[in-house]
């Protein structure tokens, strides 16, 4: 499965907003939940929650992460097999900074599409 895109929502400005008018700062970049390997990369679980079409005929996937709620953000082709309420692997590039997950990005995701049977 080739990936064309990739981007993690993290923070929308509306949160933001209500966070500054609220008179609370920032919070410090969100801290990542899953171990970085020696490569950079770690497999985060996640569910299929939408999928839109684009126009130049891709996919735009939108996955929720299993551990923390987070939503993920990707393109695929228009020939996936992927559907909504898929359970999937996504393998994600921290960029080098395994401490800070609002730079990472899906390099690919893997998931069953076949029932195996005994």
């Amino acid at each position: 499965m080739k990936l064309l895109n990739t981007a993690k929502k993290i923070t929308t400005a509306a949160a933001l907003a209500a966070a500054l008018l609220a008179g609370a700062a920032p919070k410090a970049a969100a801290q990542c939940p899953y171990t970085v390997g020696p490569l950079g990369r770690y497999i985060a679980p996640a569910i299929v929650q939408g999928m839109t079409a684009t126009d130049d005929g891709a996919v735009e996937v939108w996955c929720t992460d299993a551990l923390d709620g987070d939503d993920w953000y990707f393109v695929v082709n228009a020939e996936t097999d992927l559907h909504i309420f898929d359970r999937v692997q996504l393998v994600v590039d921290a960029n080098g900074t395994p401490g800070d997950f609002s730079d990472d990005t899906v390099e690919d995701a893997f998931w069953s599409c076949c029932s195996i049977v005994d």
